[in-house]
């Protein structure tokens, strides 16, 4: 039997399965450049649907008799009108029908009049009413990425020079020599987001390797929006960890970059004499489960920007909380609160550690009665502040009554409004790769003597059967730019009339702030649009976020100002941009530097430039600076690193951007850049 026609099939699978992603090359034919089979709306109701056809080529095309076609159950073909021309490096937009296209699984293709196949899309999904689309990276080329959508803009221009270039991939870990059980951390950055073809159209893993002593572990994770990837070792020796060098080795795209670190035994080393003293204390030392712990620590010496850090070990020697505090006068100050769930008695202990000196402190859980007389009310500093409002539906479908009250007093079955911002916050669009920060806001309810607040259980069903207490809780999701908001309801099988405090917890820190169930509060009132939906108040405000992807130019003048977008007035509020250098070799020679309208240099590595090296510093990520008299927060990755970025926005949470052109130049000779940058706007009507 002659095996070579197997054997030929076999080895052309092979090679097709081994292609790891779709080249950076650019078509000699119209193609189809992007489209949004799913757009914001209900496309069923009206023509929304919309497919971009591009003309890469030199010359003009004659479109006429040529046809968009679905591929799925649908199948339904739009015929390009007679006399249609597409020109050289023209975009074209074509709407034809209610319901074009399905939502799943569907390839378009498009036709020329002799009804062969010129271009087609990789099978897509788009399963969201929202403004994402599917569109190729760069007009005209392979790559296609999900993305927001920019009907007739372009995707980005690409020199035939850099399509060639490859994945830079970007490895380091934040420290080189680790003690056994502390957590190594490995992060990184890549240039741009590759998808492979087979065995279907998605997103390329980013595969990293760790071995060592003994020990081998493969991870696989996909970059986030910042194009930066993260995770995390502990390194412990129950888990296999032991003395020696452990390699790292990240593979994405076909590139592999690799880091290597060590693990030791710690050496203890004799202290130097202390000159200055450190001590903590609790306000007592004897605890009922439902109370709160306070305790206060001093110090002599203030370390600028250093944080005591304090953990709180129970009597079987699990650590049950953690926390860092800042000190501007030598005092830090907070407070433990204990799960009355499954309770253990005993001695707690307190560890503080700030610079080189420790200090402890132990306090009992106790069942029997304690003299509380000694108790004394501690404030606590954090880095967010809470405001609350009252909320009430008051017969009212589609708004929602504020009832504002500085006593914080609210009846039953009212809402109230907890929000905040976190200056010091490292969100999504953050410029460094962020370490393990929390994604939300935590609020938890205790009485004024420090009880839990509870709902019942009960089984699905059957309402007499009591389930498990609950700890009556609720979250906020911060903005990228540390705000946060959430409103919740007061119901009266959970509350009755009395003094409440509501505690949010942001990572290691803490704030309460008290408010009281009443009958009759005093209030005036005003309104917030919105509306109710299953059971929750949603404000109409909204987030939209317009980019623009891999510029090479050199000069970019980029302008906030307000927009009507889907029919509402929106306000530019944080400015964000991200310059790659792809080699190595010319980090130092490429650099960004944003101008104001009127000239004066924001960031940059000038001398006269306000800000010229990263923000990134113990206790804060924004410098604060002045530019034509209005106070800006301003982040900056600092100049030498090959991800360079920065975000402006104003000081002030109730300001926005002014409407002016901000200058980006990218200082660079005949290096390669892409240059990035997205405007979030946010409206409230």
């Amino acid at each position: 039997m002659n095996h070579t026609p197997i054997l030929l099939i076999f080895a052309i699978l092979i090679t097709a399965i081994s292609i790891p992603a779709y080249g950076q090359t650019i078509t000699d034919h119209v193609v189809i450049n992007e489209v949004d089979t799913n757009p914001f709306g209900d496309d069923s109701l009206a023509i929304s649907e919309w497919v971009e056809l591009y003309n890469p080529t030199d010359s003009d095309v004659d479109l006429s008799g040529w046809k968009i076609a679905s591929t799925t159950v649908l199948k339904k073909t739009f015929t390009i009108p007679d006399g249609t021309i597409i020109s050289p490096d023209q975009l074209l937009i074509f709407t034809y029908t209610k319901v074009w296209f399905t939502d799943s699984s569907e390839s378009i293709e498009l036709r020329n009049s002799a009804d062969i196949v010129i271009d087609k899309t990789p099978l897509i999904s788009d399963l969201k009413n929202d403004f994402l689309s599917w569109q190729r990276s760069y007009d005209g080329y392979d790559d296609w990425e999900f993305s927001l959508g920019n009907a007739g803009g372009s995707n980005g221009k690409l020199n035939s020079f850099e399509a060639s270039s490859a994945v830079e991939v970007v490895l380091f870990t934040d420290k080189i020599n680790y003690n056994f059980d502390e957590t190594a951390i490995i992060q990184g950055t890549v240039s741009e987001k590759v998808f492979v073809e087979v065995p279907t159209f998605q997103a390329a893993p980013i595969l990293i390797n760790i071995s060592g002593p003994n020990f081998d572990q493969a991870i696989s994770l996909y970059p986030d929006t910042n194009l930066s990837f993260q995770t995390s070792l502990d390194l412990v020796q129950v888990l296999g960890i032991s003395i020696g060098t452990y390699d790292v080795s990240v593979t994405y795209a076909g590139v592999t970059e690799a880091t290597s670190f060590s693990v030791e035994f710690e050496v203890v080393e004799d202290a130097p004499q202390d000159i200055s003293s450190f001590n903590i204390e609790t306000n007592k030392s004897e605890y009922f489960l439902n109370e709160s712990i306070q305790f206060t620590a001093f110090t002599s010496e203030i370390i600028p920007f250093e944080s005591m850090m304090f953990t709180v070990v129970d009597p079987t020697g699990k650590q049950i909380d953690s926390g860092s505090l800042f000190t501007a006068d030598g005092n830090f100050n907070t407070n433990v609160s204990l799960s009355p769930i499954n309770p253990i008695y005993g001695t707690y202990t307190i560890t503080a550690d700030y610079f080189e000196q420790t200090a402890f402190v132990n306090f009992d859980i106790v069942e029997t009665s304690v003299d509380t007389s000694d108790d004394a009310s501690i404030s606590n500093p954090l880095f967010f502040t809470i405001s609350i409002s009252e909320f009430t539906d008051n017969d009212c479908r589609n708004c929602m009554t504020v009832i504002e009250s500085n006593a914080s007093e609210v009846l039953l079955n009212q809402y109230l409004t907890f929000s905040g911002i976190i200056p010091n916050f490292v969100g999504t669009d953050g410029l460094t790769v962020p370490s393990p920060y929390y994604n939300s806001v935590e609020f938890s309810f205790t009485t004024s003597s420090g009880k839990p607040v509870f709902f019942v259980g009960h089984t699905l069903g059957e309402k007499d059967v009591v389930g498990n207490p609950i700890l009556f809780t609720t979250t906020a999701i911060p903005d990228d730019s540390g705000e946060f908001t959430t409103h919740v309801q007061i119901p009266p099988v959970v509350f009755s009339e009395g003094n409440y405090v509501v505690k949010a917890k942001y990572g290691n820190s803490y704030k309460s702030e008290p408010f009281s169930v009443v009958s009759e509060p005093s209030f005036t009132q005003s309104s917030i649009d919105g509306k109710f939906e299953n059971g929750y108040f949603t404000p109409s405000s909204k987030t939209i976020i317009e980019k623009i992807n891999r510029i090479s130019d050199d000069l970019i003048s980029i302008t906030t100002q307000e927009k009507i977008i889907d029919e509402q007035l929106v306000q530019p509020r944080v400015l964000s941009g991200s310059m790659i250098t792809p080699s190595k070799d010319t980090l130092s020679d490429v650099n960004l530097q944003v101008m104001s309208e009127s000239g004066i240099c924001i960031i940059g590595t000038g001398e006269d430039c306000l800000v010229t090296e990263s923000t990134r510093k113990p206790g804060q990520i924004f410098d604060v600076v002045q530019v034509d008299g209005i106070d800006l927060n301003v982040r900056y990755s600092g100049p030498d690193v090959r991800l360079e970025k920065f975000s402006i926005l104003p000081e002030s949470s109730d300001d926005f951007l002014p409407d002016v052109n901000w200058n980006v130049q990218v200082i660079k000779e005949n290096e390669i850049s892409r240059f990035y940058y997205k405007i979030t706007y946010k409206t409230l009507q």
